[in-house]
């Protein structure tokens, strides 16, 4: 398995898990692609006639911090609900944690759906815990095209997210993201080690260019699933040297349109918070990498322009200073995929 980077940022996604979940009545957001609006009427009925305490509990938080007065659930109530429980949490252990004798020290944040902790000690790293509430398979809003990848999945559940969205709507205030994590992982589960080595290296390319810093993980991660579902199997079964200038046409292609679309509802083009100048800085950086890469095979040049496409001055600093020594291990393992 190629690796490309130490990793010093972590995502971790927690699942919420509502009594009676079966009974929100999900529906699509037609004003925001998708995104649904979670109404939970049925499920304050169901608990206020289920005497249990933590049931009793459970209503009372979701009609007093959480629910409009229509009983849709409501993204800002439960992503400050939630901002509560981790400063209390933290609070107790007074912002630090200290493991075999190591103290390091903690700072939380909040962006968009995600609630960040930094850790600060002996290493320093970051993990986004971001919240999902689940619904059932039969709750599902897909589109037929898209059902046919989550069916395959034979999934019992799928998620939606706090996301706040960035323009306002009548609806934006109870809106959701759907999210079909699990469907995603199964999709690029058993696919060739070229195209997960793709990603990765797509992902250190991004890395190593500043004016790329808007290209998010998961655009990156929204193009691969859109050539899996076009391409047939055999497409992976290429060489990287084949398919990773391939996926940089996609991407520059995408950014040159101004739109990627979202997998699983491609009416939401993910990219439209960023303004056009943004999408242009990005298009304009990696609009020559595929031709270069192309070249670079056909003159058996690749580990030239590896070290130049995929390496940040350091890097190749490092590696032109020492060449006659051992690399690093992930560095070598870049180069020979790309022999």
């Amino acid at each position: 398995m190629l690796k490309v980077a130490k990793p010093n940022e972590f995502d971790l996604v927690f699942k919420l898990q509502i009594p009676y979940y079966e009974s929100i009545i999900v529906t699509r957001d037609s004003k925001v692609p998708g995104n649904v609006l979670l109404d939970m009427t049925r499920v304050l009925k169901l608990l206020s006639d289920d005497r249990r305490e933590d049931c009793q509990s459970i209503r009372k938080l979701l009609q007093n911090r959480l629910v409009d007065a229509q009983n849709f659930l409501v993204v800002d109530k439960l992503r400050s609900w939630l901002q509560s429980l981790f400063s209390q949490a933290l609070n107790r252990i007074a912002d630090r944690v200290e493991v075999d004798g190591v103290v390091s020290q903690l700072k939380y944040r909040t962006c968009g759906p995600a609630h960040t902790i930094y850790v600060d000690g002996e290493l320093e790293y970051s993990v986004d815990f971001v919240p999902a509430i689940r619904l059932g398979a039969e709750q599902n809003v897909l589109g037929d095209d898209q059902l046919i990848y989550y069916k395959r999945a034979n999934l019992l559940y799928w998620e939606v997210v706090p996301k706040p969205p960035k323009t306002q709507t009548k609806t934006s205030s109870i809106s959701f993201r759907s999210s079909f994590y699990a469907a995603e992982k199964a999709m690029l589960r058993g696919k060739p080690e070229n195209c997960l080595d793709a990603i990765k290296l797509m992902k250190k390319f991004r890395d190593v260019k500043t004016n790329l810093s808007n290209l998010k993980s998961y655009y990156i991660k929204t193009l691969f699933l859109w050539k899996i579902r076009n391409e047939p199997e055999s497409y992976w079964q290429k060489p990287l040297t084949v398919i990773l200038p391939d996926m940089f046409d996609e991407l520059a292609e995408c950014l040159r349109q101004g739109i990627i679309p979202f997998f699983w509802d491609p009416k939401l083009n993910m990219i439209d918070v960023l303004t056009p100048d943004q999408v242009l800085e990005m298009y304009l950086c990696v609009r020559r990498i595929p031709g270069a890469l192309r070249r670079a095979r056909k003159k058996h040049d690749s580990r030239l322009v590896v070290l130049q496409v995929f390496s940040n001055k350091e890097e190749r600093d490092l590696h032109l200073g020492c060449c006659h020594k051992r690399i690093g291990k992930s560095k070598r393992n870049v180069i020979k995929r790309l022999k």
